[in-house]
Parts: C-alpha cells; sequence; structure tokens
C-alpha cells in the first residue's frame, strides 16, 4: 500500500513541476535568435512584450503566460534580420528610458542587445525597426 501511495505523490509531483513552467523560459528555450520587443510604463504601467523566436512564431507575453498569436513567413523572417544586423544592433547602445519606454532585445548565438528609449529619444532607424517588429502582431 505504501509502495502505490508513494508511487502516486511521484507522478503526482512530476506533473505539477512540468505544468509550472515560466513564460519566458518556454519561449526562450527555442534555439536562437529571438527578438524580444514591446513597451512598458504609462498610467497603468501594464507591459506588453512580444517574442519572435527563429521559426517566426509570435508571442504575447503576459505575467507567466505565453500566448501564440501569430506565425511569419520565413521571407519576412529574414527581412527583419537584415533590419537587425544593418542597424548593427550589436553595437547600438540606448538606454533613455521614459514614462512610456520602448525597448528591442536580440539574442543570438554570438550576442544579446538591449536597446531602451522613450517618445523624446532621437532614434529613427530603431523606432522604424520597432514599427516593422510590430506590425508582426497582426495576425
Amino acid at each position: 500500500m505504501k509502495t502505490i501511495y508513494y508511487l502516486f505523490l511521484m507522478v503526482l509531483i512530476l506533473i505539477s513541476d512540468f505544468s509550472c513552467n515560466n513564460a519566458r523560459r518556454i519561449a526562450s528555450d527555442k534555439p536562437k535568435p529571438e527578438i524580444q520587443f514591446g513597451r512598458t510604463g504609462g498610467f497603468t504601467n501594464i507591459p506588453d512584450e512580444y517574442i519572435i523566436n527563429e521559426k517566426g512564431v509570435v508571442f504575447k507575453i503576459s505575467g507567466d503566460e505565453s500566448t501564440k498569436i501569430n506565425d511569419i513567413s520565413k521571407k519576412r523572417m529574414k527581412t527583419i534580420v537584415k533590419l537587425i544586423n544593418d542597424l548593427d544592433f550589436e553595437h547600438i547602445e540606448i538606454n533613455e528610458p521614459g514614462n512610456i519606454s520602448y525597448f528591442i532585445r536580440v539574442i543570438t548565438s554570438e550576442y544579446e542587445n538591449k536597446v531602451i528609449w522613450n517618445d523624446l529619444s532621437s532614434n529613427d532607424p530603431v523606432k522604424n525597426l520597432y514599427k516593422e517588429l510590430q506590425t508582426t502582431i497582426i495576425p
């Protein structure tokens, strides 16, 4: 009887362990490159956060949950990666948070970089990249 009890307890622990994964970890366990973008701040301070993985799957992050919201084509993903490379994103250093802050974070096997800016920042190329990323969240 004790053996059945312990076996049942072990199965229950394993099930609860697999069901309590963090959304960022699930989305981040995908192979590189990964593009994270969004905005934070404002009156409610509720972040809008999205992740695009290397396969072009777009996730919305809400707290500890990730929800798949779109798939983009390989051609579109290559266009976005080209924009990032053309900007030399790896070497961009912008850290200008404001009341409403926007961010882009790129993670590859070679580098990881995050830029943060506000409405008053003057960095049109990065803002244009952000606008392009925003179009991926619309199915």
